[in-house]
């Protein structure tokens, strides 16, 4: 989930996270909209039918104030221009609906010939998407196929940004039609985002994404980052962290510093690399941390399998937390658990992490994931164009409620009573998981929560970014950015997201920033949680 160390894309990410300033300029793309407006009423004032997409290239080059340099980055051979000229032709043009236009109809006869097209679609996927669907409405006969191929060219491209139209090809009102929201390569429905429980608190939290609250920036040194948390809290608080990867950013510093930690990695792969590179890490961090008293070598992670379609891992959690002052003593290793340490006023206490083998979701079930060299997600993300060797696994998903309502509460040794910071870092996933903790959500037991907030990832798995902010203000939650220095408004906040293709690209990862959200009625519980 996380990406590897050695991976490129933690580069990648790096200035995608650097494309969003931290001032709140105005964003480039509003000269031009209010441009574009006039241009749509010339259009219906001929007659037309308004542009339903925006940035057409055609349009957008006798608008001098907007480069299309990044616009026509992808479809830069002569053959793709001339499409894009003959598309645009019958899009404004003409009556597309009911006049097949013959420059259209010339392309099997004309170099590059229609055979080009299909051959290289992958350098221009929009338009060789745009081709399929003018096509489609003209042979009624074939129509479903048509639409069927347009599905599947579509799913190299960001749903999001296709739903936002910052495509740059005229798409003949036919986005709906098509299926944008896939899983190892099967349909699947977008997820909701309308909270279905009462919450905590007796009104929602305000809607706005704030600066960095002071409370988590306050003695810091080195600057701040969400990882800032982890130095307030209490010895032992929990620390659940979703998308473990390797386990040496969450997991780690939290272990560290003496929490308690469970983690979600489904990926068998990935938690290999927890087994080779987080007792090293920890040992850089912390020497002497891996040791028993009589010297023995211990570990401070378990790794707890779930079988695909079970909710819970098979050994009981009573069994799992019991010994070693609650490190445990798992049949997956075998070395002993290293006992937990308390602070003492010259050192920081260590703490454990567990590591379930599943990902989170809204329900308990098996499912294919696609995995990728630098990052696997529940939902296929194709516009990221992942290498052609890309395999599928069978994994577990189990929900946040069930883990906690059912295997830790049931067992009398849960760890918490609630969750001090919820960390999802599961590449678009963050509202399925979040649909599966919506009762500790209801009830008040997450204190905070830090989620990297991703619009072109969101939109993979149909998510809306502005629905997804209103549910967790429904559960009392405040977030704050580290890009901002103002106050924002949710709407405000999505839009420096997805106005323009520099931060919300058809085609590449976007801008991405990581939000932190506290729980304005949080309370700590005095009771277990109910199962």
């Amino acid at each position: 989930m996380n990406s590897p160390l050695q991976s490129t894309s933690s580069s990648a990410r790096n200035h995608a996270r650097a494309n969003i300033g931290t001032t709140g300029d105005a964003l480039p793309l509003l000269e031009w909209k209010r441009q574009l407006s006039s241009e749509k009423t010339a259009h219906r004032r001929r007659g037309r039918r308004p542009l339903a997409w925006k940035r057409l290239a055609s349009v957008a080059v006798a608008l001098s104030s907007l480069s299309v340099d990044t616009v026509q980055a992808a479809c830069e051979e002569a053959g793709w221009r001339h499409l894009h000229d003959i598309l645009t032709k019958a899009y404004l043009q003409t009556d597309y609906e009911n006049e097949f236009l013959q420059d259209v109809a010339g392309l099997a006869d004309q170099a590059p010939g229609m055979a080009w097209f299909k051959d290289n679609y992958q350098d221009c996927v929009e338009g060789f998407l745009s081709l399929i669907l003018y096509y489609s409405i003209h042979n009624k006969g074939r129509q479903a196929a048509l639409l069927d191929l347009a599905s599947s060219a579509a799913r190299e491209l960001n749903p999001l940004a296709l739903q936002s139209g910052l495509s740059t090809w005229p798409l003949f009102g036919l986005l709906d039609k098509l299926q944008l929201f896939w899983q190892a390569g099967q349909r699947v429905a977008p997820l909701a985002t309308e909270p279905w429980r009462k919450a905590s608190c007796p009104e929602p939290a305000p809607g706005l994404v704030s600066p960095l609250l002071s409370a988590v920036a306050a003695g810091t040194q080195g600057g701040v980052s969400p990882f800032s948390l982890v130095r307030g809290l209490r010895p032992g608080a929990l620390v659940i962290d979703a998308g473990v990867f390797d386990g040496t950013d969450w997991s780690l510093f939290s272990v560290a510093r003496g929490l308690t930690v469970i983690g979600f990695e489904p990926l068998e792969t990935n938690r290999r690399l927890v087994d080779e590179r987080f007792p090293e890490a920890l040992l850089q961090l912390r020497p002497g941390s891996l040791y028993l008293p009589d010297g023995r070598p211990c570990r401070r992670h378990t790794l707890l399998p779930i079988v695909p379609g079970e909710p819970m891992p098979r050994e009981p959690w009573a069994e799992v937390f019991a010994s070693s002052g609650g490190g445990g003593s798992s049949s997956s290793s075998s070395l002993p658990a290293c006992p937990i340490v308390a602070p003492t006023e010259n050192e920081e206490g260590l703490g454990h992490t567990y590591i379930i083998g599943a990902a989170l979701g809204e329900r308990v079930r098996g499912l294919n994931m696609t995995t990728r060299y630098d990052y696997s997600s529940v939902a296929d993300q194709g516009y990221l164009k992942g290498p052609k060797d890309m395999k599928k696994e069978e994994v577990g998903m189990t929900s946040l409620d069930e883990i906690f309502g059912r295997y830790l509460a049931a067992s009398g040794r849960a760890p918490a009573h609630a969750i001090d910071v919820l960390k999802l870092d599961v590449e678009g996933y963050e509202m399925g998981a979040l649909r599966g903790a919506e009762q500790l959500l209801a009830e008040g037991r997450v204190h905070y929560l830090i989620l990297e907030f991703h619009p072109g990832m969101l939109g993979s798995t149909g998510t809306n970014p502005l629905g997804m902010l209103n549910f967790l203000r429904h559960y009392c939650f405040l977030c704050h950015s580290l890009k901002i220095d103002r106050p924002f408004t949710l709407e405000e906040f999505v839009a420096r997201y997805t106005e323009s293709v520099d931060v919300l690209p058809v085609q590449g990862l976007g801008a991405i920033e990581d939000l932190v959200c506290q729980n304005l009625a949080y309370r700590p519980p005095s009771h277990p949680l109910s199962p």
